[in-house]
């Protein structure tokens, strides 16, 4: 305890950075007068004085600063109260536009489902018409053929050419006719198809892939159980309905036939 200082030793040293601090505070004042006033002497007093003036800043400053810190947490309570606010009108405007736009996307779904229908139906169609054409066309052939052969020698020779021009209007060609009736119907639905999808896209209309898939309880539903020893259980073998996903969502489940346990 005997090295510290002494209180005078004290003082003095305070005098004289209160000099040098002056003196520098008064030369950039530019107040020459000033520099040639006798210096006031600077007691303990006057040091307590200062101090405690400090202090009393110091905890008006502290004080003013918790009250600014009071006031941006206040501030900050209520830009999250808001910002949780127009998160869940958000929220709520997408799930009403979600359910303003549902009946939308369950026509298109549906109006998907008729075009593929429609097209099945009109290639059966076109398979059994040209199917029972070709079934006529030979028959007429065959008959004129035999009425032909009954003819006698000389009635062939004469009626021959007359027989293979009747013989021509049953050939095959008459076929063409239905067959390009079918085709220009197909080609017409395709545009129409493909039109479809494309504004099923936009919406974000999705046709879940099913055949040769794994039977997924989470968008498929198995309507019926088969046998078939040459693919793995749970193979979609047939879609009985198709399924749908709109937005990631599943909009319809796909009705399927799938591979049951061996």
């Amino acid at each position: 305890m005997d090295n510290w200082p002494d209180h005078e030793e004290i003082l003095t040293r305070c005098q004289d950075w209160l000099r040098q601090t002056r003196s520098q505070c008064d030369s950039l004042d530019g107040h020459a007068a000033d520099e040639q006033r006798p210096d006031e002497p600077v007691g303990l007093y006057q040091l307590v004085e200062q101090f405690t003036a400090l202090r009393h800043d110091m905890k008006l400053l502290t004080k003013a600063t918790r009250g600014t810190e009071e006031r941006n947490e206040a501030t900050l309570l209520s830009l999250q109260a808001a910002i949780e606010q127009f998160r869940g009108v958000e929220s709520k405007e997408e799930e009403a536009a979600d359910k303003a736009a549902r009946p939308l996307a369950e026509a298109l779904v549906e109006l998907d489902e008729s075009l593929v229908r429609c097209r099945s139906v009109i290639e059966q169609t076109k398979h059994r018409v040209l199917k029972d054409v070709n079934a006529e066309l030979k028959a007429g052939r065959d008959r004129l053929d035999e009425l032909f052969r009954t003819q006698p020698w000389w009635r062939r020779r004469l009626c021959r050419p007359w027989h293979e021009a009747a013989r021509a209007l049953f050939s095959g060609h008459a076929a063409d006719t239905y067959r390009n009736i079918f085709d220009s119907l197909l080609e017409g639905h395709d545009l129409i198809e493909n039109r479809l999808r494309r504004t099923m896209e936009q919406r974000s209309i999705v046709r879940i892939q099913c055949l040769g898939e794994q039977a997924d309880p989470h968008r498929m539903t198995v309507v019926e159980v088969v046998s078939d020893l040459t693919r793995r259980p749970g193979t979609v073998i047939e879609e009985v309905r198709p399924g749908y996903c709109w937005k990631r969502q599943v909009l319809r489940f796909a009705e399927v036939k799938a591979v049951g346990e061996q």
